[in-house]
């Protein structure tokens, strides 16, 4: 198509797209006749106008996948958050008892135990650990009588209600 045809279109606004496009390549060329030489400012104008709007739009659409990212990262982070705080403070509210045991029972160093002999045999144990002689008490002879015997025999009351006689 000839030149001067496509800008007598392009004036009256009868151009498309591509036929714009045709004319600002043909003046950025450097074969522009003289007497078209005028309208070589306005495609080139055109044109740098058009590349500044395709960078700005590059600029806006880089910062909104960037930003589309910073949304994700914090979404995906405080569900994160969430799930650690769930799982952090899900023992504040399940019941857990140490022993499942039904009836009597007795709880030693976390364990659960029902036989009557075996609690007899550990609580021995325990009390010989903490347990000392009433001479460690009272050492010299001359001490109070009354005393050491109340000691002595509260000593042999405990010894007796874990004797294997019962």
């Amino acid at each position: 198509m000839n030149i001067d045809n496509l800008l007598r279109k392009y004036f009256d606004g009868e151009t498309s797209s591509e036929e714009e496009r045709q004319l600002r390549s043909y003046f950025s060329s450097a074969e522009v006749p003289d007497h078209l030489t005028v309208y070589k400012p306005l495609f080139a104008y055109f044109d740098e106008e058009i590349q500044k709007k395709e960078k700005e739009e590059e600029r806006v659409l880089g910062k909104v996948i960037s930003l589309n990212r910073r949304r994700i990262l914090y979404l995906v982070s405080g569900v994160a958050a969430a799930l650690l705080l769930l799982v952090g403070i899900r023992p504040l509210f399940t019941v857990s008892d140490p022993c499942l045991c039904e009836g009597n029972y007795v709880v030693i160093n976390g364990r659960c135990y029902t036989d009557p002999d075996k609690i007899k045999e550990l609580a021995w144990e325990a009390l010989q650990e903490v347990a000392a002689s009433a001479d460690e008490y009272f050492p010299e002879k001359d001490a109070d009588e009354f005393e050491r015997n109340f000691i002595e025999n509260q000593f042999k009351e405990l010894s007796s209600l874990f004797s294997d006689d019962d």
